[in-house]
């Protein structure tokens, strides 16, 4: 099957600053693919290359087999939805839908029935004559996310779109959006430096750092078994090991991670570790105990309900085999 995105040895540098650095990647047709990473790790920017509003300093960027180097931004198959909407003020909600069929040519009637058809899909029937003033930020969101629909594009580009919203309706959106693409069938590709919405939205996700790819997996592949300390301490929340302290945790000598919600108390004859109690921090669904063992800060996830140490004591450590996760060379 022919991938709906490729990144072929890209780079992208402005300057000195390398933006985008020797990045191979391919993105399925027809999947969630987030682009995960902290400020300033390239995701944006690759983005921009999809789009053509970027052009790489070297290599090649292909869609759907077709080599984009000299194809401008409003030929490719591709539509973008900004984190702030960029709705026009003086257009009510159904002209801003119609917007790109306007610019196509498209008939004002034919406009408007698929203008209504897109904002029925994003839930918003009969909102049509709103000025973008007159609606929430989820609703604006709706709006912009209609008006990219609405030329029928085959990747669906989203840069941190949810990043304006307040957590209910941020998880709200979250749902919609992986409800709308499994619906439509078409490739969106997901930009966000929120862990929680890769994991929970992408069939795959890329975590970029400096301008690389740290790792490329599945959700489970990326959270469960890290490939580099990088993503082991950004994805979610990680104890990162030094060799040292993998090895005085059963392990070889080399890099690992531990993950909080795998740690155990045990008694002192069964424990792999032990540590002293330094701070306990109240989550609503659980407890994180910050331990001082061998050195260094160990965190443990402890469930509400269950029986928790004081500041000051001394505990012991278990967890399964499985769970330290060995990143050679990392």
């Amino acid at each position: 099957m022919t991938a709906a995105v490729e990144f072929l040895n890209v780079s992208r540098h402005f300057g000195t600053v390398r933006a985008v650095d020797r990045v191979d990647l391919s993105i399925a047709e027809g999947s969630f693919f987030a682009m995960l990473g902290p400020s300033g790790s390239g995701k944006t920017t690759c983005l921009r290359l999809i789009s053509g509003f970027e052009k790489p300093t070297a290599g090649t960027i292909r869609i759907f087999g077709e080599d984009m180097g000299e194809v401008p931004p409003n030929r490719r198959h591709v539509n973008t939805v900004f984190q702030d909407y960029a709705l026009f003020p003086h257009m009510n909600v159904r002209d801003n839908v119609a917007y790109g069929l306007m610019v196509r040519g498209v008939d004002r009637r034919s406009r408007r029935d698929k203008a209504e058809e897109m904002l029925s899909l994003v839930k918003l029937d009969g909102f049509g004559d709103r000025k973008p003033a007159q609606l929430s930020g989820g609703q604006r969101q709706r709006v912009a996310l209609a008006r990219a629909l609405v030329n029928e594009p085959r990747v669906l580009l989203l840069d941190e779109p949810l990043g304006a919203l307040d957590l209910k309706l941020r998880e709200a959106m979250q749902d919609e959006l992986k409800a709308l693409q499994r619906r439509l069938g078409i490739t969106f590709v997901f930009v966000t430096h929120d862990q929680g919405e890769a994991l929970s939205m992408a069939d795959r996700v890329a975590v970029f750092n400096e301008g690389r790819i740290a790792q490329v997996g599945t959700p489970s592949e990326v959270y469960d078994r890290p490939a580099t300390r990088f993503v082991a301490d950004f994805v979610g929340s990680s104890n990162v090991l030094p060799p040292d302290l993998t090895r005085s945790f059963g392990g070889p000598e080399c890099w690992a991670s531990l993950r909080p919600e795998a740690i155990r108390f045990a008694p002192a004859a069964e424990a792999r570790a032990t540590g002293r109690v330094s701070a306990l921090r109240y989550l609503g669904s659980g407890t994180r105990v910050a331990l001082e063992a061998g050195g260094q800060e160990i965190a443990v996830l402890v469930p509400a309900g269950n029986p928790l140490p004081a500041v000051g004591d001394r505990a012991g450590l278990t967890w399964d085999s499985d769970a330290l996760h060995l990143m050679e060379g990392a």
